[in-house]
């Protein structure tokens, strides 16, 4: 390998794709296709710690899809007959403790790192830290999802930007909150969870949550004149501004309402 990234060269970059101090920033990564960084993880989150200073904010999804029912697991799927333990053993989620599931390296580093807070959802949570990072996860409870109320709605409230640093756009949690709100498909979920003091199996039913369409949106998104593309290494990067998306996020909604 013939390519190493530092601190200072990963910030040189994303001030160079038009990140400032005091931005709000929601970002996916896929640490392996920056190359070789000196430092990895660790010289990620700081590197976008420094270029957008305390006063900004930085967020990342920390989800533990494996505190989820057995029943629905498919990579890889488990036996029958280990459902039910499954269920009954799994330890109940833990802001501290939980292990995401694939959300990459970065994010699994981010969790834990000082002055980070990690919101309560038991299944899809994020992690925020810089400029009231502890408010903007705060009451990210198993009704609220990714929808009105969650940190999602803080993000598009701050008219946060989108980083990608090499990961596919299907992964943009954003655009699950167009399907709140309305009459989308609703299904049953459990997770783990403390509840009154207790470890708990719980069942709740929920948006049906669905990242299929996002790759063809997310593809379209980044055509638009004011997303800035870059490359680091083997990594396509975007940075996607409030006012590319926000219009997308209303179309999305609108067109759900009007499909009821």
């Amino acid at each position: 390998m013939k390519h190493i990234e530092t601190k200072s060269s990963l910030i040189s970059q994303l001030q160079a794709a038009g990140i400032e101090r005091g931005d709000t920033l929601f970002v996916h990564t896929s640490l392996s296709k920056l190359g070789w960084v000196c430092g990895g993880a660790q010289t990620v989150i700081e590197a976008l710690q420094e270029t957008v200073g305390t006063k900004g904010l930085l967020m990342m999804a920390t989800q533990t899809g494996d505190n989820s029912d057995p029943a629905e697991w498919e990579a890889p799927p488990v036996p029958v007959e280990w459902w039910q333990m499954i269920r009954e053993t799994m330890p109940a989620y833990d802001t501290e403790k939980t292990a995401t599931r694939g959300m990459g390296r970065v994010p699994e580093l981010f969790r834990s790192y000082p002055d980070v807070y990690r919101s309560q959802h038991p299944m899809w949570s994020v992690a925020a830290w810089g400029d009231d990072a502890q408010q903007v996860v705060s009451a990210h409870t198993i009704e609220v999802g990714f929808g009105p109320g969650s940190p999602i709605e803080r993000m598009i409230e701050r008219k946060a930007k989108i980083l990608h640093l090499g990961s596919p756009l299907d992964a943009t949690t954003l655009w699950h909150y167009a399907e709140y709100g309305i009459d989308s498909p609703v299904k049953s979920f459990g997770c783990a969870m403390v509840e009154n003091g207790e470890r708990v199996w719980k069942t709740f039913d929920h948006v049906d949550v669905n990242s299929v369409p996002f790759g063809p949106i997310g593809e379209n998104i980044v055509k638009q004149k004011d997303v800035k593309a870059f490359t680091i290494h083997e990594a396509t990067c975007y940075v996607i501004p409030s006012d590319t998306w926000q219009p997308v996020q209303h179309a999305l909604v609108a067109l759900r309402s009007w499909l009821r």
